[in-house]
């Protein structure tokens, strides 16, 4: 599960805190972050017993390699954020980019964009070694496939479940033998209600765990974010509302991810587990 955060300062380190505990409550172990924060929300997050998913923000909807200053200033954005809190035990994992318009991956093709996030990818672990790097992508563009990445991440909204589980079936074809995360799934309650919200996360969690992916991120915590500076009133993606109130797909993810200790499956498969060592005993 996770949290999407907002585009402005992080809110009071109280509310942080609340926020963060409450997450907890519901079996969340993993947060995703659209702007990298300061020191002291990695603190609360490691005091939660939370992970970190960081994307780090950049130019993206502009024609940005034919500048060698801005591709130049761009890398320095991602090595910049990565030195400020590099080896903070509460990082999972940093994106290193979200979503770049697939009118301008079509414009340089793809194999020039997919050189430009191993190039970030590869300047940002030259910091930071033994993190975890990828890139958050979408369906318009899903045959970007960076493969100095640790893992494939997607942003996924199909809301009905067969059609939901046909995709995943072919991003893990695509995803090959690295693990696949998805970025982002929700619905919002403003034009659907509690009920359904409820419904589509419960089969959304069930198929992500059947299809063998290596998690998901519901968006969103709450329904108080903002973008550009605005509070965003006209959607409601959160599983508890502005003041913090739960909603029922609260208490589904809660019993999914913590209650159960696992999602439950009509059937699970047997696993071998080979172990190699050189010169082992």
């Amino acid at each position: 599960g996770g949290r999407r955060l907002a585009n402005r300062p992080l809110l009071e380190r109280d509310r942080v805190r609340a926020d963060l505990y409450q997450m907890r409550q519901a079996g969340i172990n993993t947060v995703r972050l659209y702007h990298p924060p300061p020191n002291w929300f990695l603190d609360e997050c490691e005091e939660a017993r939370l992970k970190a998913f960081i994307t780090i923000p950049w130019e993206q909807h502009v024609s940005f390699l034919d500048d060698r200053r801005r591709r130049r200033a761009i890398r320095q954005q991602i090595t910049g954020a990565v030195s400020a809190i590099q080896g903070h035990p509460a990082v999972f994992a940093y994106a290193v980019g979200n979503e770049i318009p697939c009118g301008i991956v079509r414009w340089y093709g793809s194999r020039k964009v997919e050189r430009f996030i191993e190039s970030l990818v590869d300047a940002a672990r030259q910091i930071d070694p033994r993190s975890l790097y990828t890139y958050a992508n979408y369906p318009s563009t899903e045959y970007l496939l960076p493969p100095s990445v640790d893992f494939y991440c997607y942003n996924v909204y199909l809301h009905l479940q067969a059609d939901f589980q046909r995709y995943l079936s072919r991003l893990q074809n695509l995803a090959g033998e690295k693990p696949l995360i998805l970025g982002e799934f929700g619905l919002d309650t403003v034009r659907h209600s509690e009920e359904e919200q409820a419904r589509m996360l419960h089969w959304h969690i069930e198929t992500v765990a059947r299809m063998g992916l290596a998690g998901t991120v519901l968006f969103a915590w709450t329904d108080e974010w903002f973008t550009g500076g605005h509070l965003i009133e006209d959607w409601k993606f959160g599983l508890v509302d502005a003041q913090r109130r739960p909603k029922k797909a609260y208490f589904e993810a809660q019993h999914l991810f913590k209650d159960t200790h696992r999602v439950p499956l009509a059937r699970y498969p047997s696993v071998s587990v080979v172990v190699c060592s050189y010169n082992g005993g």
